[in-house]
């Protein structure tokens, strides 16, 4: 039976703020499997190939057995396809009390970051558990009114070895449809066109870059202010949303699916779809593709995914780095939409060396207007002529409230699996 909407649904109220903070620091597992329950190498090559990521470390299963790592390894952004529960979901409880809470609002992806601390190989099965960590209320100029940003942290560990691989914060801002419709905050922005002599010199720039590969980059050699990259990115098209999916699935917390799966998907989650223009039952995800729908959620046009400037970073920092470098935190916000049409230069600049074998990087994305549409940081470790191989950071503890999770699912938090 489709579960019927409340009278909240889609509003924010003090009301639903606080149920929905009932949720804080309970561990719970994504309620759909991953994309890819393992790591394999076609799977690694097919993200790689989402965001036009050429890189041999990547794509060439036989590439890496040469390299520090001794076989083929993901990029760093593909353990968003992973993830498998260990821990169930929310308790009874805590989804009786924040059944409904923020319900049918609009959720924007403003800003992630993300610690990385061991590579995935083929063959890997990695766990993943999410809590939420924090709620803010504030005013939102996009949104014309009350809005709450979320922060929800992702633990990754591998499932045999316990280790953690990664952490990830990602926060998001939720804002009603109908007000954000109203505030028009993006006001009207012209839709790009691009002639045929600047089509040629954007393909003239993307045909020039390249990976460093196993040219090392000595951290002796870089200095202040030295520039990384640029990639160009786009002019984005729908072809690449489409391969966005490909590459990175439809799982995670919404897990929707085509045909039979989108019915059975609808009666589980019936606040994740409205009708289409067709009337037709589709995804509100739909943003990224429908342009009817994006621009009645006060967006000018469809827009890109708040991880795919994430893989767009990743990507520009891989290539600078070379095979035996590692990208060791990546912190991004997200100022403006990345909408359809648009051209994207991704690029960074060295701004601190800290310590030996340690590169501190300012990162920006602006489009075809020169309007930043994102910022960040990161810090990748280098090899030097001392220490050729950089030493990957020290893998942390989990969480207690997820140590203590999997203790009750008879899932250790550390050591081998039972």
């Amino acid at each position: 039976m489709t579960t019927t909407k409340s009278e909240s649904f889609g509003r924010i109220t003090d009301e639903a703020i606080e149920r929905f903070r009932s949720k804080l620091d309970v561990p719970y597992g994504r309620p759909k499997p991953p994309h890819n329950l393992e790591a394999h190498a076609d799977t690694i090559r097919h993200f790689a190939w989402a965001c036009g990521d050429d890189n041999p470390l990547y794509n060439d299963p036989s590439y890496g057995d040469s390299a520090r790592w001794g076989g083929m390894i993901a990029p760093p952004l593909y353990l968003l396809t992973m993830g498998e529960d260990e821990v169930g979901p929310l308790p009874a409880d805590v989804r009786a009390r924040s059944k409904g809470a923020l319900a049918g609002v609009h959720l924007f992806n403003s800003g992630t970051e993300i610690q990385f601390y061991r590579p995935i190989r083929p063959g890997d099965r990695i766990a993943e558990t999410v809590r939420l960590v924090d709620l803010q209320e504030k005013e939102s100029r996009f949104g014309g009114g009350k809005s709450v940003i979320s922060y929800n942290e992702h633990t990754y560990q591998n499932r045999e070895t316990r280790e953690v691989y990664a952490s990830r914060v990602s926060w998001y801002v939720h804002t009603e449809r109908e007000s954000s419709r109203k505030a028009n905050r993006e006001g009207v922005i012209q839709p790009p066109s691009y002639d045929t002599e600047q089509l040629e010199e954007i393909t003239a720039q993307v045909l020039a870059e390249r990976p460093r590969g196993a040219d090392p980059r000595w951290w002796e050699d870089v200095a202040l202010g030295d520039v990384v990259g640029p990639l160009h990115k786009g002019p984005l098209t729908l072809s690449d949303v489409v391969c966005f999916h490909v590459g990175l699935g439809t799982g995670g917390d919404y897990g929707w699916g085509p045909l039979r799966l989108a019915a059975k998907r609808r009666q589980e989650m019936p606040g994740f779809y409205t009708r289409n223009a067709y009337g037709a039952w589709d995804v509100v995800q739909r943003v990224h593709w429908d342009e009817e729908w994006a621009r009645s959620i006060g967006a000018q046009r469809p827009y890109d995914y708040g991880q795919t400037r994430q893989m767009w970073l990743a990507h520009l920092l891989t290539d600078w780095m070379g095979d035996d470098g590692w990208l060791a935190k990546l912190r991004l916000e997200l100022r403006r939409f990345n909408y359809i049409g648009d051209l994207s230069t991704v690029r960074g600049t060295v701004v601190e060396k800290p310590q030996p074998g340690v590169v501190r990087i300012a990162l920006s994305i602006v489009n075809q207007d020169e309007v930043e549409t994102t910022t960040g940081e990161a810090t990748v470790l280098l090899p030097t002529r001392e220490q050729p191989q950089p030493e990957l950071p020290v893998s942390p503890a989990v969480p207690e409230s997820v140590a203590r999770a999997q203790r009750e699912r008879g899932r250790p938090a550390d050591g081998k699996r039972p």
